[in-house]
């Protein structure tokens, strides 16, 4: 699951997203940190506050020194010097001050508190304590403010051209996957990137030729069926007047071969559902289908509930059923029809006692044309019984499939979706 979410074009995009904030983020992170003034540096605007204080301090007479302290303090927030009077002792220190350097030849200074507080002397001797403002590290607010909309306008941005990038990609998909020769084919929009519409405009082109191919394959197909009942009925006709009896039957049996096979591919071109779909009792359908092969010799039984109802057209379930059943009691012994339900579906299971399928043939053997048993007699059928029924199967929206029967033979089995209570009082 997690794999299959991670294909999702979607979510790389959202990863790719993320990853690119994470990275601009740390950058700005490592710029910002890496440019920040360090103590000591003429960037450190506790150091450069103190040394303007204390140069003009010193420079100035003893009579102007009270004015600029009270000048510095009223209007550098933070910042406070003050002048100590004769005989008033500074705080103790002696650590290291980092601007020391900086301060004009005579001025004595020393650190309190981690460099947060200082005290000492001008060259004249004049005490002085000095607290100066410090500044912690970190983002100041415009560059938070900054941040978060370039993160905010990323995120929309990138959202936005994810969704015009993958609508396209979905509606193609989409378009794809709904494809089919039953139903004439609607152009898909040729929208998004241009790589997009390179492959929109040469899937709606590809499928224009697709349903026009099958179109003129069904149409002739069609044709050539309709044709060859003409001559099918003269040589029927003309066969009445053989005199020989065995020559007779062969003739006719020949002929309704060739008809049945007519049939059989008209039945397989039309899809196999042309009926309207309507509420059925599948129950009652199965039952009537295991009555006609009784009738007519075979050794046919059903197995199930009384009653099931499903949405489909009876003529063209019927037809499914009997090409499942026939296929039984032609390859198999005792076709035995069962019918249950599961919790959404009704499920109609086809059981012989025959020689079964192998299992790397069963998928092949629902394809038109393909017939189990090479050896049979060409009489046996077309390979088109397992093709139609699947056909129809499908276009009720179902499914057939093949499995072993325990003990040997084949099953045949069919889902169908159940018919609830509110499509019943609908229908």
């Amino acid at each position: 699951m997690k794999t299959s979410a991670l294909r999702n074009i979607n979510v790389q995009l959202g990863l790719l997203l993320l990853l690119c904030v994470g990275l601009f983020h740390a950058a700005v992170t490592t710029i910002f940190f890496l440019t920040q003034p360090a103590p000591g540096d003429p960037r450190d605007l506790s150091a450069a506050l103190s040394v303007a204080a204390l140069t003009a301090l010193d420079a100035a007479s003893a009579a102007e020194r009270p004015a600029i302290a009270t000048a510095f303090n009223a209007n550098l927030p933070g910042f406070h010097v003050a002048l100590l009077g004769p005989g008033v002792a500074a705080r103790n220190g002696g650590q290291p001050v980092y601007f020391q350097d900086r301060l004009p030849t005579g001025v004595e200074i020393e650190a309190h508190d981690g460099d947060k507080r200082f005290s000492g002397s001008l060259h004249d001797g004049q005490k002085f304590e000095l607290d100066a403002p410090t500044r912690r590290p970190g983002f100041p607010r415009f560059a938070v403010v900054t941040l978060g909309f370039v993160a905010i306008s990323l995120f929309i941005f990138s959202l936005w051209a994810a969704l015009s990038l993958t609508r396209p990609l979905t509606n193609f998909a989409n378009a794809a996957e709904s494809f089919g020769l039953d139903s004439v084919p609607a152009q898909l929009a040729e929208t998004g990137p241009e790589e997009v519409r390179k492959a929109t405009r040469a899937f709606n082109r590809m499928q224009h030729r697709i349903a026009l191919m099958a179109s003129q394959r069904t149409r002739m197909l069609t044709s050539v069926s309709h044709d060859l009942r003409t001559p099918i009925t003269r040589m029927r006709l003309r066969a009445e007047y053989i005199e020989s009896g065995d020559t007779k039957l062969k003739l006719l049996r020949d002929l309704d071969q060739m008809e049945a096979m007519v049939r059989s591919c008209l039945d397989y071109l039309r899809g196999g559902f042309q009926q309207e779909v309507v509420a059925l009792d599948l129950a009652s359908l199965l039952q009537a289908v295991v009555d006609q092969f009784g009738d007519m010799g075979a050794d046919a039984r059903y197995d199930g509930v009384d009653h099931l109802s499903v949405l489909g057209s009876p003529d063209d379930l019927e037809r499914a059923f009997s090409n499942l059943i026939d296929n039984a009691v032609k390859y198999g012994e005792s076709p035995e029809v069962r019918l249950w339900e599961s919790d959404e579906a009704a499920v109609v299971e086809v059981v012989d006692r025959g020689p079964g399928i192998p299992p790397e043939k069963r998928e092949s053997m629902l394809e038109p044309f393909e017939r189990g048993d090479v050896n049979a007699s060409a009489n046996e059928g077309f390979g088109l019984g397992l093709a139609i029924a699947r056909a129809i199967v499908e276009a009720h929206g179902g499914r057939l499939t093949l499995d072993e029967r325990t003990g040997g033979g084949l099953i045949a089995r069919v889902s169908l979706a159940k018919l609830n209570s509110k499509q019943n009082e609908t229908n």
